[in-house]
């Protein structure tokens, strides 16, 4: 019986052997078929429109994840220069805070104008104020003849002094 067992294991390592040297040597057809997907150029027919729509869609998901990532770095407690893992994001309640505060400015009230080339100063709720100014949180940032600019919370807007409407006469 053990003499059985022997011959058994030789001639099953002897084919496995051989089946390893065809195969090494390319003489198996699997590996045959496998160079032949390589070395194979691969064609496509793909037309520009589709092509550029891709190359659009794929610059879309980078700068996505781009803004995705820049927000979690954002969002990181760092520590001596390395972040630490059992502190909460801090800039994460800044941020909430900041989304439910209303986008819109407070309530302003332009009453008047006195413009100058080099220091235009504008009455907004009984205050004088000039270019620079901050009045209820909102930063007064130009000052034409007709209109203030202001910005809110990274968003602009324009109070204008005097509302402009075309009167047109019924006989024309």
């Amino acid at each position: 019986m053990k003499v059985r067992k022997g011959v058994i294991i030789v001639a099953v390592l002897a084919i496995v052997m051989v089946g390893l040297w065809l195969w090494v040597l390319g003489i198996v057809p699997i590996k045959k078929t496998v160079r032949e997907l390589i070395e194979r150029p691969v064609t496509v027919g793909v037309s520009p429109e589709e092509l550029r729509k891709k190359a659009e869609e794929t610059a879309l998901s980078l700068s996505n994840w781009l803004e995705k990532q820049e927000k979690l770095d954002r969002m990181l407690v760092y520590h001596e220069g390395r972040r630490d893992p059992l502190l909460l994001p801090v800039k994460k309640k800044e941020e909430e805070i900041k989304e439910s505060l209303p986008p819109q400015p407070p309530r302003l009230v332009l009453k008047g104008i006195a413009w100058d080339k080099t220091k235009p100063l504008a009455l907004i709720n009984d205050l004088v104020v000039k270019e620079g100014d901050t009045v209820q949180g909102a930063r007064i940032v130009k000052i034409d003849f007709d209109q203030v600019a202001v910005q809110y919370r990274a968003k602009k807007f324009v109070i204008k002094l005097i509302e402009w409407e075309e009167k047109r006469s019924p006989s024309s």
